[in-house]
């Protein structure tokens, strides 16, 4: 394991715990080898190394470009599994290395709704998930994270920022689809279907 992502997930979570209630619950359904991609909601630049923390295994992560080369850089962004892609077009470079992190059987953090979602709510999915899905034979781990939008009022409060990882989608189950464009449509549906069921899951548990 990276030894850079072994301190930086002990250190998010142990501030996590302390102070934002942090909750993690699903992380079973995570496969305990093998590739697997993790979908998640986007409301906050917190959202990839507290979703991340949440597994038991080593993540890698997309991450914008624009985050590259800056000085903390080293330090907070590239040492800590983290793939560059280009926002507002197809990256295939970013693309590719995806394929060769799930071919080597690692699992892969991605936000499939592109940015962060304003009022928190999940928004269209992009078809990237599901297209590295449907390549490589990777099962999709949808997950969602709550209040990470909002950790100023979860420090030292009954608010919690929360994780949750539902029970995994099989590329096979959309094998049948003939049409590649709709194949890619209905799986990317179905995956933010799932990410908007564990958010009113997780909303039902605070209220």
């Amino acid at each position: 394991m990276n030894l850079y992502f072994r301190f930086g997930r002990s250190m998010v979570k142990v501030f996590a715990n302390l102070f934002l209630g942090y909750s993690v619950s699903g992380s079973e359904n995570i496969p305990d080898t093998g590739a697997a991609i993790i979908a998640s909601n986007h409301i906050s630049n917190f959202d990839p190394p507290l979703v991340g923390s949440g597994s038991r295994r080593e993540v890698f992560f997309f991450a914008k470009s624009e985050l590259f080369g800056k000085w903390y850089s080293p330090i907070f962004i590239s040492n800590f599994n983290t793939i560059p892609v280009k926002r507002g077009r197809f990256d295939r470079e970013s693309y590719i290395r995806g394929i060769e992190i799930l071919n080597a059987g690692e699992l892969l953090l991605l936000f499939p709704e592109g940015t962060r979602s304003r009022d928190g709510k999940v928004k269209e999915g992009k078809t990237g998930a599901a297209r590295l899905s449907l390549e490589t034979g990777s099962p999709v781990v949808p997950a969602c994270i709550q209040n990470s939008n909002r950790i100023k009022d979860t420090i030292f409060s009954r608010e919690r920022v929360m994780v949750s990882f539902g029970a995994p989608i099989l590329p096979q189950t959309y094998e049948n689809e003939q049409n590649e464009k709709e194949k890619l449509r209905q799986f990317t549906d179905d995956m933010m279907a799932a990410i908007r069921h564990l958010q009113r899951a997780l909303t039902e548990r605070t209220t």
